[in-house]
């Protein structure tokens, strides 16, 4: 029993502490003249801002009273600081995007996978060489952020806990930078796709950061603002972090500081996208990343489901009293926007084909003790299973807090709906599988099929959002004739696909048995 924690503590310090890999990139990295030269210029371009703030701020206009005085310095400290951000945020995806790409394009990659250390220890002596430069300059910018402290701006416990939160948002936007190196052989390429992503996993939480910065500028100016953190997971945005730094959020009751939720995903986030890296390595290891993947996605979604109990808690129509037909409303729009968040994911799960020199698996077409495993069989068990997972716990959170049981019947059409077209996702996928035999081509191919599934109006009628819109909180009868004509006729397209699907697969296999 205790062997186990034991063996993942060591294999832990393993990684970070007696690493090679970690003295040997922050040696390397330092012998550049370009490391300079960007210190150099990052430090220009905070004095120089500093110059600027300090001008608007306080030269402009006179000064009327001591209040007036407190509000511009708090002012000038958040100009500087949110200076900072931008600056870390622009410069974190480059210094990790071309780690793995560079020893690609120096031919230094297959030597580096034959020596002892592990795929994971290569990656995280990258991973953790590129966040000690950034804590370099974080470093480096504290003598600017002084002015604003000595100031009266704000504390040096409150830059500390910035520091510490800002810290942990970046670490995952990192880890993703490392993923997009794994993926491309250059490492112009590979750094493009890094700030792709990363602009897409900001845009992503930014409405949460948006919130929770409009909230702490009402608290400032004496508005009535909860001094808790309404959306945790706005802890991953770095741009949230001076704003709800030394903060709290409210989980099923509990006060817990909010920078242990932004460390503990953004801890998850990296393993996720260190994991993935890994499974882009050359095969020199055998491992089932593709089963880890999985199961940390699964993870990571109950979690996130899990946090916005606290958006729950100050949620103006929780604590008012509402009738079943409006729970059965709100829990079908939730089974709706959860099968929208799983849908994206089909053409990377659902499909299979050659790559990289290896033979498509394809071992059939449900086999749910095979949902952790990289074959053909175990993608739509696992797409299935993630989904119930997720709605079976937003349901028992969104039901428990509002206190009123739905009308069930409504639901388990709801449910049964979205399992149908989830299922003919899956066959759109296979049926791609099948006809090109080419991993590649069939996740675009699956990808704009289900773009044209749900943007074109011909189509659309049969979508995934079809039996959900026009929704009448009185009577639930005609949405359940609705999902049961839609459901009839997916599951027929559903079926006319793996027909075809099974005939291409026999097809291609004939002339190989004679």
């Amino acid at each position: 029993m205790v062997t186990a924690p034991l063996r993942w503590l060591r294999h832990a310090l393993t990684l970070v502490i007696s690493n090679p890999v970690i003295p040997r990139e922050m040696k390397v990295r330092m012998r550049f003249a370009r490391t300079f030269w960007l210190q150099g210029i990052y430090l220009l371009i905070l004095i120089a801002i500093t110059a600027i703030a300090y001008y608007a701020i306080f030269a402009v206009t006179p000064i009327q009273n001591p209040q007036e005085l407190q509000m511009r310095l708090q002012a000038f400290y958040h100009t500087l600081l949110y200076s900072l951000v931008i600056l870390i945020v622009l410069i974190a995806p480059a210094l990790t995007a071309g780690a793995i790409a560079f020893e690609r394009e120096r031919r230094t990659l297959e030597l580096l996978l034959l020596t002892p250390l592990r795929p994971m220890q290569i990656l995280v002596g990258k991973l953790i060489a590129s966040l000690a430069f950034l804590l370099l300059l974080l470093t480096l910018a504290l003598p600017v952020l002084t002015v604003g402290i000595l100031m009266g701006g704000a504390t040096v416990g409150d830059l500390l806990a910035t520091y510490a939160l800002l810290v942990f948002s970046l670490l995952h936007l990192c880890a993703f930078a490392l993923y997009c190196s794994a993926c491309n052989r250059s490492s112009g390429l590979a750094t493009f796709w890094a700030y792709v992503g990363a602009a897409v996993m900001l845009g992503a939480t930014s409405w949460m950061a948006i919130a929770e910065i409009t909230i702490a500028a009402g608290r400032v100016m004496g508005m009535a603002a909860p001094n808790q953190v309404i959306f945790p997971l706005a802890s991953l945005h770095p741009f949230a972090a001076p704003a709800i730094r030394g903060l709290t959020t409210n989980l099923f009751g509990i006060n817990i500081p909010c920078w242990l939720i932004g460390a503990l995903f953004s801890l998850l986030l990296t393993r996720l996208w260190l994991t993935a890296a890994a499974a882009k390595l050359p095969a020199v290891y055998r491992t089932n990343f593709v089963g880890s993947l999985r199961r940390q996605a699964l993870l990571l979604s109950v979690l996130a489901i899990l946090t916005f109990d606290a958006f729950f808690h100050f949620a103006p129509f929780v604590g008012v009293r509402h009738s079943s037909a409006e729970v059965t409303e709100g829990l079908l729009v939730l089974l709706m926007l959860l099968a929208s968040f799983v849908t994206p994911f089909v053409p990377w799960i659902a499909t299979f084909g050659e790559h990289e020199g290896k033979p498509p698996a394809d071992d059939g077409w449900f086999r749910p003790l095979r949902m952790f495993q990289p074959v053909a069989s175990g993608a739509l068990p696992f797409l299935l299973f993630w989904f119930l997972l997720m709605a079976t716990v937003a349901a028992a959170l969104f039901i428990w807090r509002m206190g009123v049981m739905p009308f069930w019947f409504p639901i388990v059409a709801g449910v049964a709906y979205c399992l149908v077209c989830l299922t003919f996702f899956w066959a759109i996928g296979r049926f791609w599988s099948a006809l090109l035999r080419q991993l590649t081509l069939a996740r675009w191919s699956t990808l704009i099929t289900l773009l044209l599934v749900t943007l074109l109006p011909s189509t659309s009628e049969w979508s995934l959002h079809s039996p959900f819109f026009n929704l009448s909180p009185q009577n639930f009868a005609p949405f359940v004739e609705r999902s049961v004509v839609c459901g009839i006729v997916v599951a027929f397209v559903t079926a006319l696909l793996l027909l075809l699907s099974h005939t291409l697969g026999s097809a291609r296999r004939r002339p190989q048995m004679g």
